[in-house]
C-alpha cells in the first residue's frame, strides 16, 4: 500500500493520513487474523495442533470456524472473545480461518458435518476413549450470554459422586494409586469450576464430592462450615488415613481457579513425597534384610569347614 502525499501546507491533507492509517490497520488485521497472541481465544492452524490440542484434551473445547471477509463472522468476534474471557480456565475456545487453515478446516474429526458456511461453532467433549470426544454444533444465538450457559452445560464432568448406597465412597478409598481430595457440600449439582478442575488433575487426582444430603459419608467427614475443600493424606503401608487438610476459603481469591488448583497440586505432591518415602524404606528395609541373611549365610559355611 502505498503511502498517501501530502504536498499542501497548514495539515490540510490530514484526512488522507488517517483513512491510510485505517485501511493499513484493517490490512494488518486481515494478515494476522481474528485470533493472535494476547487473546483468550487460541489460534488453530495445523491438524497436529487441533489433535494434540482439542481432540486429545480432557477440558471441553469450542471452536469457531471463520473466513475474515464474511461480516458475521466479524459481528461474532467480540462475543467469542467475552466467551473466551468469562470462562478463562473453565472451559478452552478456539478458532480456525478456514482459509488459511483448509486443510484442518476439511479434516477435524467431524465428517459426517462437514464445514458448508462459516461462521460454525462446534464443541469437543471429552470422552472415557481419549482423543475420541463427541463433537456437536452450536445452533443457537450468536450472542455471549447464550453461548456462556450452552457451554457450561455441557462442560465434562470426571468428579467422583461419594455415595454410601452405591460402594462408591469405598472404592475411592481404597484406590490407592492417586492423591485424593473431597468437596464437601450443600450443592445440588456439581459446580463449573470443579468440573474444569476434575479435567485438569485427570488421571493425576482422584477428586470426591460429597453432597450433604448423603448424610452417611458426609458425616465421616462433618466439617464446620460448607463448602469444605479437603486433602486426604493416607499411610501407604497401611491405608489408614493419616490427616486431612482444608482448604482456607477465608484467604483472598480462595474460591478462585489458580488457588483452588493449587490446593490440588500440593495435594498430589505431598502424595508423592509420601509415597518416595515409603518406597525408599522398603528399599532399606529389603536391603537390611539382604545383608543380614548374606552374614547368616557366610557363618554358617565356616562352621561345616571345621
Amino acid at each position: 500500500m502505498m503511502m498517501p502525499s501530502c504536498t499542501r501546507r497548514g495539515g490540510k491533507c490530514g484526512w488522507k493520513l488517517a483513512l491510510y492509517a485505517a485501511l493499513l490497520l484493517a490490512a494488518m488485521h486481515s494478515a494476522a487474523g481474528f485470533y493472535e497472541k494476547g487473546s483468550n481465544v487460541q489460534d488453530l492452524k495445523s491438524k497436529k495442533e487441533f489433535r494434540e490440542r482439542v481432540l486429545e484434551s480432557d477440558h471441553l473445547w469450542a471452536v469457531e470456524f471463520y473466513r475474515e471477509g464474511c461480516g458475521y463472522c466479524q459481528l461474532l468476534t467480540p462475543e467469542w472473545e467475552k466467551v473466551a474471557e468469562n470462562l478463562k480456565h473453565l472451559v478452552r475456545l478456539g478458532g480456525v480461518n478456514t482459509e488459511t487453515a483448509r486443510e484442518l478446516s476439511s479434516d477435524h474429526a467431524d465428517p459426517s458435518n462437514p464445514i458448508n458456511g462459516v461462521p460454525t461453532l462446534k464443541l469437543y467433549i471429552p470422552t472415557a476413549v481419549k482423543g475420541k470426544p463427541k463433537v456437536i454444533i452450536y445452533q443457537g444465538e450468536r450472542k455471549a450470554k447464550a453461548i456462556i450457559t450452552f457451554l457450561t452445560a455441557h462442560m465434562p464432568n470426571f468428579v467422583v459422586q461419594l455415595k454410601h448406597a452405591d460402594g462408591s465412597h469405598d472404592r475411592f478409598l481404597a484406590d490407592k494409586s492417586k492423591a485424593k481430595v473431597v468437596l464437601v457440600t450443600e450443592k445440588p449439582e456439581t459446580t463449573s469450576m470443579f468440573k474444569a478442575l476434575a479435567s485438569e488433575y485427570r488421571g493425576r487426582v482422584l477428586i470426591g464430592e460429597v453432597r450433604k444430603s448423603e448424610r452417611n459419608v458426609f458425616a465421616q467427614y462433618g466439617p464446620d462450615k460448607l463448602p469444605a475443600f479437603l486433602q486426604l493424606m493416607e499411610d501407604p503401608a497401611s491405608g489408614m488415613l493419616l490427616a486431612m487438610t482444608a482448604h482456607d476459603f477465608t484467604r483472598p481469591n480462595a474460591k478462585s481457579f489458580n488457588k483452588l488448583s493449587n490446593f490440588v497440586w500440593d495435594a498430589e505432591r505431598e502424595f508423592k513425597k509420601i509415597k518416595k518415602r515409603h518406597a525408599e524404606r522398603q528399599a532399606e528395609a529389603a536391603a537390611g534384610g539382604k545383608t543380614s541373611s548374606q552374614g547368616s549365610s557366610k557363618k554358617s559355611g565356616k562352621g561345616g569347614e571345621l
